[in-house]
């Protein structure tokens, strides 16, 4: 009985199947805005990707490095990042040893983060703040959050 349909029917079939579906859908749901596009009321838009205007000052360089900046700013920015991380840490590690309430760890690391007033407008804030986050997440008496952190740095 099945040997009787040839491919080329079963996928003509299918093709109207899926042609009608379509059309059922587009009448139902979307009559008004076809109805637009028919009488001419409203183009047919393609959209694509906005355009991006590129700021001649402040252009990245094939490191990600923007190149407005010299290489003793980056260099300052990046020690100040690392010498941030890594008072972070020590923080974190006197907290669990020290098992320090929250309001009380909250306070000193509001004051380590106001030591770097550098790394609170750089690109670097949003991935300390998930190193803060996550390491508070490895001492599990201490919960931060991003909102938290947020408020921290803009105090």
């Amino acid at each position: 009985m099945l040997t009787n349909i040839s491919w080329a029917n079963y996928i003509l079939v299918v093709v109207l199947l899926a042609a009608s579906w379509y059309l059922f859908v587009g009448f139902r749901f979307f009559f008004a805005e076809l109805k637009d596009l028919v009488t001419g009321k409203k183009k047919f838009s393609i959209r694509s990707f906005p355009q991006v205007q590129l700021n001649v000052d402040y252009l990245e360089a094939p490191n990600g490095i923007p190149s407005s900046l010299n290489e003793k700013q980056t260099d300052k920015a990046f020690q100040d990042v690392e010498d941030l991380v890594e008072k972070l840490k020590n923080l974190v590690a006197d907290a669990l040893q020290k098992k320090l309430p929250k309001k009380e760890f909250m306070y000193y690391l509001s004051l380590v983060l106001n030591e770097f007033p550098t790394v609170k407008n750089s690109p670097f804030r949003s991935s300390i703040c998930e190193l803060v986050v996550s390491e508070c997440d490895k001492l599990e008496l201490i919960h931060v959050t991003q909102q938290e952190l947020d408020v921290l740095w803009d105090v």
